[in-house]
């Protein structure tokens, strides 16, 4: 085994996230991640330090935090890292410096105390730190001011490197022969968990992590999943059902995608050929609209209007999902493409990676989905995610 990045990819990341503290104005932060079997807070220690924590549960009688982890960024000194677990994997982990603790929140606190940190620190993770651990960083090191700062590594790592990039092309033609083994099996007849099993079986044999395979059909089609639970039901679809199907997971080395479909079982009718077609004619013209200098309320605001002039109805998962897209890394990220999500100074830039989704519904005919992934090039967008837009 060994790291997929060199080193020098890290100590790039590394230099970027302290000038980002700088501008800021932070000589010193904490950045706080959770791995455990879940992929939504693992992003940023995994883009500083290459380090994922297998252990979940709850805390016992010997442990507190686990399946969390901490690196300290400080002015003038090499990050340091702190884990749950009593070993670390040198052969992965990027960082030299490592701390194995049992409790490693107060670990973080002990080595800020031992260096002799005072006043603000910046802090990463208050969106899922639980007041517990939090409380632990307050005792030991009570001379601190802790100032939430979420976002300082997001805001680096929006920036795809170009080592980034080509893990993310890998990802993507995972991401594409997974999602077409899915909706071929179920426009071909197979129940909706079996689709998924064969659809994950490419999936994981080409080295990706799945966290959900959703798929749906029938009445229940305007939601996001037929079941929730699992995001596959044992049910089967009949001819002349509308079936969506989408991919979530860390595909390649972290780097996560979630494309999506609409398909029908059987010879599709007009009104089920319009629906499908509309939804993927939104996620083109704005792909097209996604270029360096442009303003996502721009292409929100015409997401909009495409969807506005389509008519038809509003399901649950619109509702849900109030956006035409989202940057997408180490799991979902900010930007969102959305009227009432995105900011003014929110603009599309260059190496930044995008899932572009639109959503309709029509009474009486269904609900239709369809995402892509794309790399904002200097002279055009890239492609990630090439299945047929037709199942």
């Amino acid at each position: 085994m060994g790291r997929y990045f060199p080193q020098d990819e890290y100590v790039e990341r590394w230099d970027r996230v302290h000038a980002e503290m700088k501008r800021r104005g932070f000589a010193c932060a904490v950045v706080f991640g959770r791995g455990g079997g879940t992929t939504d807070n693992c992003g940023d220690i995994l883009y500083l330090s290459n380090h994922y924590a297998i252990s979940g549960g709850m805390d016992s009688l010997i442990w507190t935090a686990r399946s969390f982890a901490g690196v300290i960024l400080q002015e003038g000194r090499p990050p340091q890292l702190h884990i749950d677990e009593p070993e670390v994997r040198r052969d992965l982990v990027s960082i030299d410096d490592v701390r194995c603790s049992n409790h490693p929140f107060e670990s973080v606190a002990r080595s800020l105390v031992e260096r002799g940190v005072s006043g603000p620190v910046a802090i990463v993770g208050t969106n899922f730190i639980p007041i517990k651990y939090y409380r632990q960083l307050e005792a030991v090191a009570p001379g601190i001011e802790w100032v939430a700062v979420d976002d300082l590594v997001r805001s680096v790592r929006r920036i795809k490197s170009v080592r980034e990039l080509d893990c993310y092309r890998v990802a993507g033609e995972t991401a594409t022969v997974g999602m077409n083994v899915l909706m071929e099996n179920l426009v071909g007849g197979m129940s909706e968990r079996e689709a998924a099993g064969e659809a994950a079986r490419e999936v994981v044999r080409r080295g990706g992590r799945i966290q959900m395979i959703g798929t749906n059909h029938g009445e229940t089609l305007g939601f996001d999943q037929r079941f929730p639970l699992t995001g596959y039901s044992e049910d089967t679809p009949a001819i002349g059902d509308m079936v969506t199907g989408t991919l979530h997971g860390a595909l390649f080395q972290g780097y996560y995608l979630d494309p999506g479909r609409t398909g029908v079982r059987g010879k599709a009718n007009s009104e089920q050929l319009r629906l499908r077609e509309a939804a993927g004619d939104i996620v083109h013209r704005l792909t097209d609209m996604l270029r360096p200098g442009v303003k996502l309320l721009d292409v929100a605001a015409e997401g909009d209007r495409m969807t506005a002039a389509f008519g038809g109805s509003i399901s649950p998962i619109m509702k849900n999902f109030p956006f035409y897209g989202h940057g997408i890394g180490l799991g979902f990220e900010l930007p969102r493409i959305s009227t009432s999500m995105s900011l003014p100074e929110d603009v599309v830039e260059q190496d930044m990676v995008f899932g572009v989704e639109a959503f309709l519904s029509l009474d009486g005919v269904g609900a239709a989905f369809y995402e892509d992934i794309i790399i904002i090039g200097r002279d055009g967008n890239e492609l990630l995610t090439k299945s047929p837009a037709i199942f």
